[in-house]
C-alpha cells in the first residue's frame, strides 16, 4: 500500500511541477488531467482496498469535474488562438477587455 501511496503522490508532484513550468495553455490542460486521473484510479483504488464503495461514488464526481475543466480549457484555447495566434499563458490577462 505504501508503494502505491508514494507513486500516486510521484505522480501528482509531476503534474504541478509541469504546470508551473510551461507556458502554454495544452500542456497545462494535459497536467491537469494528469492530477485529476491520478487522484481517481487512487481513489477506486482504496475504495476497493476498503471496501467502501461510497468513496468510488467520488471518482464519478472527479471525472465530471474534469470533463468541465477540459471544455473551459478547450474554449480558452480557441479565444487565444483566434485573437493572438498564440496558446500562451501571457496572454490570458489580454482577454479581458
Amino acid at each position: 500500500m505504501n508503494i502505491i501511496i508514494l507513486i500516486t503522490l510521484v505522480i501528482i508532484l509531476a503534474g504541478i511541477s509541469i504546470i508551473y513550468n510551461t507556458k502554454y495553455i495544452l500542456t497545462i490542460l494535459l497536467a491537469l488531467e494528469l492530477i485529476l486521473l491520478n487522484l481517481t484510479v487512487f481513489n477506486v483504488y482504496i475504495s476497493f482496498e476498503h471496501s467502501n464503495l461510497n468513496l468510488a461514488q467520488f471518482s464519478i464526481f472527479i471525472l465530471t469535474l474534469s470533463a468541465v475543466e477540459a471544455s473551459i480549457g478547450i474554449s480558452l484555447i480557441a479565444l487565444l488562438s483566434r485573437n493572438f495566434s498564440s496558446t500562451s499563458v501571457d496572454n490570458l490577462n489580454t482577454l479581458k477587455n
